[in-house]
């Protein structure tokens, strides 16, 4: 392996290190942050926020409600983008330990390039963990500055699981009439409803995107535990749990990215139809 190869993998591995160590001073794990309340449940966490803000216009409190989902979902979907990489990670290393102990041995089915590509597997998964696990922190301490001195960015959320709001609407029609909006359209909210058909729109879309990934997700699954069977029973290749380890990464990961889009644009959708019902 080439000098420029090992300082493009080790390069950005050393950058966020550094960066974590700094961060970690700013946020001490739950076992240093003694006594620190977890945060509560979404639904609690927006009526905090309407609290804090009492008495403010309703596209204010809208956007502060919005702002609040869209930090929840955030931190929930990247914790457990970050569960799948600490798996993955574990994958990885008992894969090189299980290489280089099958190439000590004189095996001649290892070689020292499946060994490198398995490492390098594991030195980018590695890198992801460090950029995911500072990204929740952002996170965090984005939601704890809305709330002052109200909510700690240190505090664990009790709820870390994203799961896909229930969205049940075929067309726009149907969900028009079933928000309330029918009801509540005027000559002043009316220019707004071509946003309202665009956000709606792109609820949908993101919501097909989540039914493929939901289905793509359950077949990934299947071929990584049927390649890790195989190379712990000494049948697989190490090129094979390579590629599926690497296409489990991606396939888990987007799916969670799309249960937040679609998350994401159901707010987005809630948002718009402030205008049109006069309450966030």
């Amino acid at each position: 392996m080439s000098k420029n190869t090992l300082r493009g993998i080790l390069k950005p591995l050393v950058a966020n290190l550094v960066v974590l160590l700094l961060i970690s001073t700013l946020f001490p794990s739950s076992s240093l942050a003694g006594g620190v309340e977890p945060l509560p449940g979404l639904q609690k966490a927006i009526e905090d926020i309407r609290s804090l803000h009492k008495g403010k216009e309703l596209s204010f409190l809208a956007e502060k409600e919005y702002q609040v989902r869209k930090y929840y979902y955030q931190i929930q979907s990247k914790m457990q983008r970050l569960e799948i990489l600490e798996e993955v990670q574990g994958h990885f290393e008992k894969a090189v330990t299980k290489a280089e102990e099958k190439f000590d041995s004189g095996e001649e089915d290892i070689s020292q390039s499946a060994i490198t590509k398995l490492k390098l597997g594991l030195a980018g998964t590695l890198n992801d963990i460090i950029e995911l696990d500072n990204d929740i922190k952002v996170a965090r301490l984005s939601l704890a500055v809305m709330f002052k001195e109200g909510y700690s960015p240190a505090a664990e959320m009790s709820d870390s699981e994203i799961n896909p709001i229930d969205f049940k609407f075929d067309n726009y029609e149907s969900w028009f009439k079933e928000s309330g909006l029918a009801t509540a359209m005027n000559e002043q909210s009316s220019d707004n409803e071509l946003r309202l058909k665009i956000g709606y729109l792109r609820t949908v879309e993101s919501k097909g995107k989540l039914n493929i990934a939901r289905k793509n997700r359950k077949i990934t699954r299947a071929l990584l535990v049927s390649e890790v069977a195989n190379y712990d029973f000494g049948i697989g290749d190490p090129g094979d749990l390579f590629e599926a380890l690497i296409i489990y990464t991606r396939v888990l990961s987007g799916y969670y990215d799309s249960v937040y889009n679609f998350n994401l644009a159901v707010a987005e959708l809630d948002r718009l139809k402030v205008p049109w019902t006069g309450k966030p």
